[in-house]
């Protein structure tokens, strides 16, 4: 990996782990600060709210001028009963700790009169937090002044002695409250849910980074065995180009694929023309094919059916040692040497290993077909297995066509076969135009079969014109074929 490349990586790391922390720090404040809201100021509105019922409630006694603790019950039970969604109950009692009114049904113990007195002599009051079934409450316990606003007229020295000092429970239901907090605690939880999903974010493209780079080296490595890959296909065939005129077109179904060609001129002078289809697609089958090219490439090639027929047979012992059973490939295996004793412009021998027949479309006459099979089966699943070699005498211009079945068996929407009798009848319209020509032909034909369909299969197409009639302008001049790749 290239050092800016690890350079950039350092920064997206530390850019991660910033933004975790980030994520981490806000998700801490924002939770503190809700639990703080919800625990400590919602509680204590909840006790200022029942130090506000308590006075109510002594505004309420005044008005009614109750001035003694047996005439205070009717008072506390309709002053509750005005409140039933604030005040949980209400509950007045004596300093013996005895209940003097009441309204509600109270959760908590009676406190004892030592308990009461010392909170009147300390000046202090009581705050208890529980729950009264799913709700929670907030009980306050302090001294009423219940009657300190009774008014009484006359001559004060006439006035009965004030009564003794009463203590009131005012329980407030705490969600009660709670509302005027709302838009604080709907912002606190939007916070929350943020940090949370900053946090998961942070988490997961932490998560995905790593795949991510393997999965971004993988994919050069991939670029690069597509260009490995390319380079193995032929451009031209160097000094076999006045013998023979080729296109070629290779469009994998993936990134690489197990498809193949390649035209040379072998030992015995003759122009060895292959194609191959290596099972499956992808890098397992590229890898099986570069196998299978070099393999081609390195042995020895001999003028007699004899030699190819063993050229195939020990290619298929290879394979069959070296690769698992559904690994295999197909095969078509074409030796042209020109001129003859016989008048014909050449001999085209061929041993065809499981491939979909070829097509050697006659330049003259009706344009007759003939299909190239002979051969046996497919390399690398029989080791015992056998082939023979074919022998087809050559006219001047005849156009060899040679595909994978990405191309014959591409299937459209009504899973219909593009098929070999199209190729055919393609190949017959174009035949006096250039290969190059006769194999976009047949291309545009199959993109347009397939319309908006993706090809399942690598693509491979060999077009070759065996013996053309075409004079250089200049005697050293080459003419080449040429190779398309998608």
């Amino acid at each position: 990996m290239r050092p800016g490349g690890k350079s950039s990586q350092v920064w997206v790391k530390v850019a991660i782990g910033g933004g975790t922390l980030l994520a981490l720090a806000l998700l801490a404040q924002t939770v503190t600060t809700y639990f703080f809201v919800y625990h400590e100021i919602v509680r204590d509105e909840a006790a200022r709210e029942a130090g506000r019922k308590e006075a109510a409630l002594s505004q309420a006694a005044a008005a009614a001028k109750i001035g003694s603790a047996d005439r205070l019950d009717p008072v506390v039970k309709r002053f509750q009963l005005e409140f039933p969604k604030q005040i949980a109950w209400i509950r007045v009692l004596d300093m013996d700790a005895k209940v003097i009114a009441q309204a509600g049904e109270a959760q908590t113990k009676l406190p004892s009169a030592k308990q009461l007195h010392r909170l009147l002599q300390n000046h202090q009051w009581q705050r208890v937090d529980l729950k009264s079934g799913k709700r929670e409450v907030l009980m306050m316990l302090t001294r009423a002044r219940l009657f300190d606003l009774v008014h009484r007229s006359g001559d004060p020295r006439s006035w009965p002695p004030p009564p003794p000092p009463v203590f009131e429970e005012m329980a407030i239901f705490v969600d009660s409250v709670t509302i005027d907090f709302g838009g604080l605690r709907q912002n606190l939880i939007v916070g929350c849910l943020a940090s949370v999903a900053l946090l998961a974010s942070m988490v997961l493209i932490g998560f995905l980074f790593n795949r991510y780079t393997r999965d971004r080296l993988l994919e050069q490595q991939v670029e690069l065995a597509r260009s490995v890959q390319t380079d193995l296909l032929p451009s031209s065939i160097g000094n076999s180009s006045e013998r023979v005129e080729f296109a070629a077109a290779f469009l994998p179904a993936a990134t690489v694929g197990g498809d193949f060609y390649d035209l040379f001129t072998a030992d015995d002078g003759s122009v060895s023309v292959v194609l191959g289809d290596v099972a499956g697609k992808g890098i397992s089958a590229a890898l099986l094919m570069g196998v299978l090219h070099g393999s081609i490439r390195s042995m020895s090639w001999t003028r007699t059916p004899a030699g190819h027929e063993e050229a195939a047979r020990r290619l298929n012992q290879f394979l069959c040692e070296k690769t698992a059973r559904e690994r295999f490939a197909s095969l078509f295996m074409g030796f042209f040497t020109p001129s003859s004793d016989n008048g014909e412009q050449g001999t085209l021998c061929y041993v065809n290993g499981g491939h979909l027949p070829p097509l050697l479309v006659r330049a003259s006459g009706k344009h007759s077909v003939e299909r190239l099979e002979a051969g046996g089966p497919v390399l690398g699943l029989l080791p015992a297995a056998t082939y023979e070699c074919g022998t087809a005498l050559i006219r001047a211009d005849d156009v060899l066509v040679i595909f994978s079945d990405g191309v014959a068996e591409a299937t459209n929407r009504q899973d219909e076969e593009f098929g070999e009798g199209r190729i055919a009848e393609i190949v017959r319209r174009h035949i006096d135009e250039s290969p190059q020509q006769i194999c976009d032909a047949v291309l545009s034909e199959v993109k347009r079969f397939l319309g908006d369909l993706k090809a399942h299969d690598d693509q491979t197409l060999l077009v070759v014109r065996l013996a053309p009639t075409w004079k250089a302008e200049k005697p050293d001049q080459v003419r080449v074929g040429e190779f398309v790749s998608s």
